[in-house]
């Protein structure tokens, strides 16, 4: 086998291990091994790899030797494997223990092997994932699903003041079907194998200055990649379909009903570029933003030790005010005090068991880089990061402790636990312990340099200084990367928070110049926005193409950004755009009574997890709790009353008149778009019929007709479009 045949033949083994293998990767698989000796030699010892790492993990035992197979692992750089092989002595290891490792891993092997040849043996189907894609706003019908007909409709209930909803059928998107390799006419094929990308190598040109040239830059550089890759854009998003968009991404909330009609009327050739600015300069955008970075930083749940409402505060004045990014990360990295000091909530709500979670957390959401995995072994394919890594920059919060006292506050007239974070004048290294059992020390060091633990300056402090001494720091490496995946679904790694060297890279040069380009702007946080949202790929519908294309990172590829990829709405994205859809004002979201209520709102959907991460799990994720809120919940039941929802009262009493009228109007408040032809005859005529049904049990025309377009308009709030950001 030639060496690149090698190397694919294990990148597959490793997404078949970690449950990504597509079936045009299975199909190679079976051609590999079922044709060749060396392939099946290399398939085993694959598969041996990851029953040593999984047995090790649960430890097991150690490893008396390496086969062939995962040297090349080791060296291809697989981004998946977690865990590295310990060198213990094989004397050290009692014999039995290593006889039954030998027989468990081959057996496992073997069964492996047997069994995917026993699969191969019949048609392999591997079910693709579907991407959904979104109808034409504007009103075309080429793929809108029809609505079921009347007959299929629940029967309401005769008493006028409980009458249930009538279950209008769901208005969800059509599903597309992954192309072919046929269906692509050999067009569009992503490279079998992205080989990763040292960001180091990469040559940066130098970067324009102005936003108008930086946007060109942006527009340049996709569609270089996307000529090299043979695929093609497609068309730019209707108006109803962006303005949306923008509004969720920037506002963290759909439009409201007058912001949708004043924009589709502007017949101005830069409105977009209008409202861009417009929703930069508004609170709503720091709110936002404020909002992801406390989710990331603390999580969801209440912690009870710290203020997370302080910290969310703090943070939507530091994006209001247009602060440099650098400074924001520099005060999370040293701040000092109580709960009351928004910043300090950060390292107060991870500053346990020995700063584990600080030092995991800060690399991870700081610099996107998972240095967990080497907290307790060499990681097995990034050169460079060996355990010392770990511990090393755990060091620098070494000199940092939790002071807890007990202090009156005179405002509620009562004494309160109160926990400070503070720094000690004196350091204590970190001591941790090799896989081989060896005691080792670590001192503050980060990016080759160690600092002088007997300065006056706190460890802390030095930290936040090394964390940008570079020309294009790993800091704003990693902000760049984050900001592009809050607008497009997918950064240019994947995952998104683990940009090591062994993560390929989808677009390095765009990269490294984004990155330049906003160290050069002083870390400017609205000017990189600016540079995103108003490039070519943000304005492209989110429409799969007729005849496909080769654009899938939804089956693991890299991302091309020749399509807006569909997002669902975050869980605050979801309350806020319920809020506006019951009537209530933009300016309403941002108090902190309305921020309280959506926290709890929140509460229902996440709890906190004891790991070494303080992780949280989550429900909102498409499970029946999340449906039933949507059913029935008090949002949504608001929403759908006329007497709290001051929109659908004006809809109801006659506001654009004839029925079709309305039912324009109640898809403008939910869907930001009015329906197409084919979707406004059928849901007029499940409306007359539900109106008819109503009358015949005695219910008054113009009751029945209001409770019927209050069905139709749940029916719009509970449908799959709703609950997307497209």
């Amino acid at each position: 086998m030639k060496p690149s045949e090698r190397q694919h033949l294990l990148r597959i083994v490793e997404a078949l291990c970690e449950g990504l293998a597509t079936s045009d990767d299975v199909a190679r698989l079976e051609a590999l091994v079922l044709t060749d000796q060396e392939a099946r030699r290399l398939y085993v010892e694959a598969m041996d790899l990851h029953g040593e790492l999984f047995w090790d993990a649960a430890g097991a035992g150690s490893t008396d030797s390496i086969p062939t197979a995962y040297a090349e692992i080791a060296q291809m750089g697989s981004r998946q494997i977690k865990s590295s092989l310990p060198q213990r002595p094989a004397e050290k290891v009692p014999s039995f223990k290593r006889n039954w490792k030998a027989i468990a891993t081959l057996a496992v092997a073997t069964v492996l092997l047997i069994g995917v040849i026993a699969v191969w043996s019949k048609p392999a189907v591997v079910p693709g994932e579907q991407t959904i894609a979104v109808n034409d706003p504007e009103g075309t019908d080429a793929g809108r699903p029809a609505i079921p007909s009347p007959k299929t409709m629940e029967e309401a209930d005769s008493s006028v003041a409980a009458t249930p909803p009538v279950r209008l059928p769901e208005i969800t998107l059509p599903s597309v079907s992954t192309p072919s390799a046929e269906e692509r006419g050999g067009q569009g094929k992503m490279k079998p194998v992205v080989e990763p990308t040292p960001l180091a190598n990469v040559e940066v040109k130098p970067v324009p200055t102005t936003d108008k040239d930086l946007i060109q830059l942006i527009n340049d550089e996709i569609r270089q990649t996307q000529m090299a890759h043979e695929v093609q854009p497609v068309a730019r998003a209707a108006d109803a379909e962006w303005v949306r968009r923008v509004y969720l991404d920037l506002a963290g909330r759909i439009p409201t009903l007058s912001e949708t009609e004043t924009f589709l009327k502007d017949s101005g050739r830069d409105k977009r570029t209008v409202l861009v600015e417009t929703l930069l300069a508004s609170p709503a955008f720091a709110h936002q933003q404020a909002t992801i970075w406390t989710n990331l930083l603390v999580g969801r749940t209440r912690n009870q030790e710290i203020r997370r409402e302080e910290l969310l505060s703090w943070l939507a004045r530091q994006f209001r005010e247009n602060r440099p990014w650098r400074e924001t990360v520099e005060e999370l990295v040293a701040a000092v005090g109580t709960p009351d000091n928004g910043p300090a909530n950060f390292l107060l709500a991870h500053l346990n068991n020995q700063a584990v979670p600080a030092t995991a957390i800060a690399s991870r959401i700081l610099l996107c880089q998972q240095l967990q995995c080497v907290q307790c072994h060499q990681h097995p394919t990034v050169k460079g990061w060996e355990q010392s890594e770990f511990w090393e920059l755990n060091a620098f919060f070494q000199q940092t402790r939790i002071k807890e006292s007990m202090q009156f506050d005179p405002k509620l007239n009562k004494t309160n636990h109160v926990r400070e974070l503070v720094n000690n004048h004196q350091f204590g290294p970190t001591y941790y312990e090799t896989l081989k059992g060896v005691m080792q020390v670590a001192y503050p060091r980060y990016g080759g340099i160690e600092v002088m633990v007997e300065q006056k300056m706190p460890l802390r402090d030095q930290l936040a200084d090394l964390l940008f001494t570079d020309d294009r720091p790993q800091t704003a490496r990693a902000f760049v990367n984050r900001t592009w995946a809050q607008f497009y679904g997918y950064g240019f790694t994947t995952p998104l928070d683990d940009m090591g060297p062994q993560t390929p890279v989808s677009h390095p040069e765009l990269l490294e110049q984004l990155t330049t380009a906003f160290v050069n702007s002083n870390y400017d946080v609205k000017r990189l926005v600016r540079w995103i949202c108003l490039s070519e790929t943000y304005h492209l519908t989110s429409q799969f193409p007729k005849k496909g294309n080769a654009d899938l990172p939804e089956q693991g590829e890299l991302p091309l950004f020749s399509r807006m990829y569909v997002k669902p709405l975050t869980a605050e994205q979801l309350y806020d755009s319920l809020v506006i859809a019951a009537g209530g004002s933009a300016d309403s979201l941002l108090s902190r009574s309305a921020m309280t209520n959506r926290e709890q709102w929140l509460s229902q959907f996440y709890t906190a997890v004891e790991t070494e991460e303080n992780s949280e799990e989550t429900t909102f994720d498409g499970t029946l709790p999340q449906t039933l809120v949507m059913m029935n919940g008090q949002l949504v039941q608001n929403a759908i009353d006329p007497s709290k929802n001051q929109v659908l009262e004006e809809i109801l009493k006659g506001r654009g008149g004839a029925e079709s009228e309305r039912i324009r109007q109640l898809s403008l408040a939910a869907l930001s778009r009015y329906p197409s032809s084919t979707e406004l005859t059928e849901i007029r005529d499940a409306l007359r019929w539900s109106v008819k049904q109503r009358v015949e049990r005695n219910v008054p025309v113009q009751i029945a007709l209001a409770e019927g377009l209050k069905d139709v308009y749940w029916a719009y709030l509970n449908s799959s479009e709703f609950a997307l950001n497209h």
